[in-house]
């Protein structure tokens, strides 16, 4: 649970340094090129990372744990 929480963290990392780099290059002007298609990409990546972690942790164990032992 914990190595799950720490990529959701990750993931929520990229988004917001992505939203910062994109509103550092359109304050600077900048409304097309590489800076801001990556920009896009990694808030695009770093939210797929962190809700797939995310229902990962919260709904994946749940088959485990409910597992009889006999």
């Amino acid at each position: 649970m914990v190595k799950n929480k720490g990529f959701e963290w990750f993931g929520f990392i990229i988004v917001i340094v992505s939203i910062f780099a994109n509103g550092s290059f359109r304050t600077d002007g900048i409304t097309t090129g590489t800076g801001i298609n990556l920009s896009v990409i990694g808030i695009i990546v770093g939210a797929i990372i962190a809700f797939t972690f995310f229902f990962i942790r919260k709904f994946g164990n749940k088959a485990v744990s409910n597992k009889s032992v006999n």
